[in-house]
Formats: C-alpha cells, structure tokens, sequence
C-alpha cells in the first residue's frame, strides 16, 4: 500500500481491497463464518491449489447489501460521509476558491520583507490559514469526485482544487528562500521581537536543518527548471518525474497477449485482470498469465532500463548537486529518516531469509508440485474459508480486538465506526473508485472509504484505515496545526498495529482448523508480501543506484541480472525461476517511488512489535505507543518511534516479525500433520 499526500496537514492513505466472496448466515449477535462442506484442507490433486477467492469484481453480496451496480442515491445518507464540515455546498467550495486566490495574492505582498519579525509572523499566519483552506478544498474536491469517477463536473471541481494547490505552492515559495537566507543571530532576534513566531519554530527549525544544501540563487533557479523535488512540501511520489510518466505510458501501450481461460476461452489479458488470472487454481492459466506476461515486458526490456536508468539518474543528479553523497541519503534526509536504518533492515531481513524459504518448501509440498515457480506463489495455498461480518459485526469486534488500547481510545474509534456521524462511506456503488483510504484535514474528523462487502479482507481493511483515523484524529487534537502531520515514515504502522490486533482477536477465536488454517496463513502471506518482497524491492532499488553512483550503466541486462540474483536469494532453492522472471522489475512502479518502498517493512514490523508490547506491558506500553500517535511531527519520526517501544537502527523488531512468520508456520503445519495432509 503507498501514502499520498498534498501539503502537509491533508493526507490520505490508500490500500487496495480485495473482497471475499459473502455467504448468507443466521443472524446470530456474533460472527457466524460459513461452514462448507469438509473438502481437504490442503489442494493435493493434479498440482492444482484450492479454489481461488472471487475478485471484488465478481463479488455477489449478500441480500439487502449494496452492490457496485447500484446508484448511490440508492443507499441510505447514513453510509455517506458528510462533507458539509468542508464546505455546505459547491457553491461553498467555489466561494473558497475565491478566498484562497485572494489569500495567495495577498502572501505576495510579503516577498522580500520577511527579515522583518513582524512581517515574517504576519506572513506564516497568512500563509497557514491559506494552506489549512486549500486543503479543505483539495480534500472535498477528491471526496467528491471519488463517489463518481465518471462526473465531468466533479472532475473540473478537483482539477480546480488540484490548480489552487499548485498555485499556492508556486507563489508561496518564496518563504523558503527568504527563510534559509537569514542566519541564526537574525532568527534569534526575530523570536525575541516576536514572540508569537514561536508556534512556527518547528517549521522554520525543519525547513533550515537542510540550510547547508541550498545552493546560489542561479543554481537553485537551474535545479528548480529540472525539476528538482528534494525540498518539495508534499510527498515526493505525487510528484511524478518524466520518467516515471514515461513508464507509466509504455505500460498502458504495452501489448498484452492473450491466454486461454479455465474453461479454454481465450481471453484479452489485461491489467485489470492480470491478478485474477495469474492467481487461478488451475496451474496452467495461472501459467500462461504470468510468461506471457513477462514475455511481453522482455520486448521492452530495453525501453523500460532506459526509463528506470534516467529516473535513477535524475535522483543521483538532484542529490549530488546539493552535497550529498548518494541518492539514498538525499531522499532519506528529507523525511530526516538516518540511512542506518534501511541498512539495518536490508541486514536484519537478509540474515533471517529461512522463515521465507520454509514458506517455499511447505507450498510446495501441500501444492504437490516436482517444482514451485513464480506464478505458483499467488494462488491461495489453504483452502479458502468464507466469513461473514456485517458491518454492525465489524462495529463491536473492532473495540473488542482493540481492548487494550483503553476508553479514550476506544471512545474516538466507537464514535469514527458509528456511520451517523459521516466519518465513513462505506458501500460499493456505480462509478464509485475502488479500494480504500482514510483521508483527513487539520480540525476535522478524518474520513474513511470503503467498499464493504463484509468478508475478512474487507473487516482487515476497515481496521487498518481506522488505524490511520484514529492516528490522524490523536494527531491533530493534540498538536498545533503546524506539528498536527505526521511524517510518511511512520504512517503504516496504526494501520497495521490495528491488523494485528484484530488478527490475534480473530485467531484466538477460531472454531475450528479450518479457520484456523486460514487466518494463519492470512498473516504469514503479510509477513511474506510486506516485509520479505518489499526488502526485496528496497535492496534491489539500493543496489541499482548503487550502481549508477560507480559509473555502470544500468542496462536490461544489468537490472535483470541484479533482480533475479535477489529473487534467488530471498526465496532460496526451491523456487524455480524461468527464463522471463528476471525481468518482473520492469512492471513495479515501486521503484520510481524514491527510497519509500522500506517504509512498507518497517511500518509492519513496527506495528507487529508495538501491537505484542501493548498487549503484554499494560498501562505504561500503551501510553508510550499513544505517545507516538499523539506525537504528529513534533519529533524526528524515529525519535516518536523509538519514543513508543521500536528503534530501528536495531534489528529486533524485524527479526521478531521473521520469527512469528517462522512459529506461524509451525501452527499451520501441525494442522496440516492433524488432516493427514
């Protein structure tokens, strides 16, 4: 999952959703998981897995629910979000429009005057107040416009929005440069005539702890025309280089073959069904998806090394410029984030590879396959059990899984979950976007999208956006506007703090192996997807700069032979690679992401280790993690981090993430042992 960002104090958060297929049950007061018929645990038959899980798409939702065909105006206001704390109407939004192109006219008027104090204060006041008002109509403009993608006028209302942002970034500018150019005796002197500047210091002190990379007004004015993005107040990957749009385009022209179907129909493979497809139970689609595929990126292997070589090139460009020495320690500076912890993470995931190879050997062995590819680690290895949670379930299971978090907590989560006060649109519908993200703005309520179908993915979904809710919310009603954001570094891990929790809530609940088996399995492909695979991109983007840093050019070859080398290792022996695997690199958009992809690891690792702290220390472990969400930028995030229980210059809470994946695998195996599997 990726953050995004607009300037800071608007985030939102985004994971995609997959489905289960909902089955009907009594309406007993708890969970009631539906009970199939008692097939084998384990797939043992003509290599082939169990039965794939149903895609949100083909999702059939139970009577009564809301499904993505109807209208919105079929389903009750009461599951909408309420976006008249925004603004009361469009009529209301284009009145802010207006306000804030005032606002930004009149920041103007302070160009040049800011190494007066007061000037200097009058300004940031002028500036916040103007930010806080764009982002409020960035965050209803999107809100909007996701309840109906197909709407010209929503889409003019957000790309109005979208221009308000930018020109607020473009004429605001100047209060960077004015800022950097004065040194500390006139800062000092500053705070002292204005006392009231102090509720900006943590701005003013964050924007000059880079002061030594700014370079002469010339060169700043040569690297901003490049596009330079290293000092860039939004998250750097809504800023899209040529390169990656170039990327992005080859992948919409690439020529997608056609494979036949489980049932020999052939089928257009594309994008939209590649998932589908390459995780079927029948290993020959799944094997065809996946090659031809593949077999298609090697066509353009050379186009894609030459996106991938100008965009590592471009971030090796920007940091060198301003002194640093690779490209790693440029893009890590900006979110103040020490370089020793993705080193600590690259060396704490790479000594501890065997919980990931026993997962390779135990697939293959209740698979029944002479040999385990690629294409054979995305079809459902335990046999799928459907569950039903209505959202009322979800409502009290949620503060049950999360007890130990105390009633202040709990008191802001019942309230979020309670739909009457229009934190959540929760029901699939017409032109609806998919997926699922959690969105929120200084002084409001946070907001949570959903397209609930009431499966076990969609009950995970909603307690990791809840975890960035309630962060959001602890955030902004205990910090000024200025520190209410908090960095992306330790954005993912409330969310999948909540994950866990409701995991160990569900897992000590199970009622019977089969359920047991499931959710087991559900946590170990977390462990194996979030920390193992994206280490994995995390080396290999390493690797490549590093690379580039030493003069080598970074042709197909090189990137393919780079990517296949760490796919050996991560997975180990008995993971056959074919001859078009080397080139999986070329359709991850990960790695146009600027050294963000570790973040996912960590952020899982961490959640994992302050989830087991809080459950078994208490009172004082619980109060250091609130600690943490309370905390929004008031501290260096690895400070808060380490402030809550976690410091990751140290491989603790990554190996112990390694070592439940590894006990994990243990519980599944002797259920497997108990079915005779």
């Amino acid at each position: 999952m990726k953050l995004r960002s607009t300037v800071s104090g608007f985030a939102w958060f985004a994971i995609a959703a997959v489905a289960t297929t909902s089955a009907a049950c009594s309406g007993s007061p708890t969970p009631t998981p539906f009970r199939p018929a008692p097939p084998p645990l384990w797939a043992a038959s003509s290599g082939s897995a169990a039965p794939a899980a149903s895609s949100a798409a083909a999702v059939q939702p139970a009577s009564g629910l809301p499904d993505g065909n109807m209208d919105r105006s079929r389903i009750p206001d009461e599951y909408k979000w309420k976006l008249d704390v925004l603004f009361s109407s469009d009529e209301s939004f284009d009145q802010g429009l207006k306000d804030a192109a005032a606002s930004r006219d009149k920041l103007l008027s302070y160009k040049g005057k800011l190494a007066k104090a007061k000037e200097l204060r009058e300004c940031l006041d002028l500036y916040f107040k103007t930010r806080l008002l764009t982002n409020k109509l960035t965050l209803y403009a999107n809100q909007r416009l996701d309840s109906d993608q197909k709407s010209s006028k929503l889409q003019g209302l957000n790309d109005r929005a979208l221009d308000a942002m930018n020109e607020l970034m473009g004429k605001a500018s100047f209060i960077r440069q004015e800022v950097l150019a004065l040194d500390e005796a006139a800062i000092k002197r500053a705070y002292a005539a204005e006392t009231s500047l102090a509720a900006y210091k943590p701005y003013i002190d964050e924007l000059r702890r880079r002061r030594s990379r700014v370079l002469g007004a010339e060169a700043e004015k040569i690297l901003t025309l490049a596009g330079d993005n290293l000092w860039a107040e939004i998250d750097l990957n809504e800023l899209p280089s040529d390169f990656e749009k170039a990327f992005h385009a080859t992948l919409a022209d690439l020529p997608m073959p056609k494979i036949h179907d489980e049932q020999g129909t052939e089928v257009q493979l594309t994008f939209s069904n590649y998932n589908k497809y390459r995780s079927s139970s029948d290993r020959r689609v799944r094997h065809d998806a996946v090659e031809s595929f593949f077999a298609a990126l090697r066509q353009f292997q050379d186009v894609f090394a030459a996106e991938m070589s100008g965009q590592v090139r471009f971030n090796l460009l920007l940091a060198r410029s301003r002194g640093y020495a690779t490209a790693r320690q440029a893009y890590l500076d900006k979110d103040n984030i020490d370089p020793a912890v993705y080193d600590n993470l690259l060396k704490a995931v790479g000594d501890n590879l065997e919980p990931l190879h026993r997962y390779v050997r135990l697939r293959k062995r209740v698979m029944n396959l002479p040999d385990l590819h690629l294409y054979d680690l995305y079809t459902p290895m335990v046999r799928t059990v459907p569950m039903r949670f209505t959202y009322e379930d979800a409502r009290r299971i949620l503060p049950d899984a999360l007890g130990p978090m105390g009633d202040d907590y709990l008191k802001v989560l019942k309230n979020g979950l309670d739909t009457r006060n229009g934190w959540v649109d929760l029901y699939p519908h017409k032109n609806k976007k998919s997926g699922a993200f959690c969105s929120s703005v200084f002084g409001i309520h946070p907001f949570v999208k959903m397209n609930y179908y009431e499966g076990l993915d969609d009950l995970s979904t909603l307690a990791h956006e809840f975890g960035h809710a309630l962060h959001s919310n602890l955030s902004m009603t205990s910090q000024p506007y200025v520190t209410s954001n908090y960095a992306a570094f330790i954005a993912e891990i409330a969310s999948t703090f909540n994950e866990k929790m409701l995991s160990d809530y569900l897992l000590e609940r199970a009622r019977s192996d089969d359920e047991k088996l499931y959710l087991l399995n559900q946590m170990v492909d977390r462990i194996r997807t979030t920390i193992y695979r994206q280490t994995l991109f995390a080396q290999f983007e390493h690797e490549i700069h590093a690379s580039m840093e030493k003069g080598t050019p970074l042709t197909a070859e090189l990137l393919n032979g780079t990517y296949a080398k760490l796919v050996s290792k991560y997975y180990g022996s008995d993971l056959t690679l074919g001859p078009n695997d080397e080139v999986e690199w070329a359709y991850i958009p990960h790695f146009y992401y600027k050294f963000y992809v570790f973040s996912y690891a960590t952020g899982l690792s961490s959640g994992i280790a302050l989830a087991q702290k809080v459950k078994s220390g208490g009172v004082p472990a619980r109060e250091a993690y609130l600690g943490m969400l309370r905390g929004g930028s008031s501290k260096p995030p690895l400070e808060l981090l380490k402030g809550a229980g976690v410091d990751l210059t140290r491989p603790d809470a990554i190996v112990d993430a390694t070592k439940l994946m590894d006990a994990m695998l243990s519980e599944m195996e002797k259920i497997v042992a108990k079915s005779g599997g």
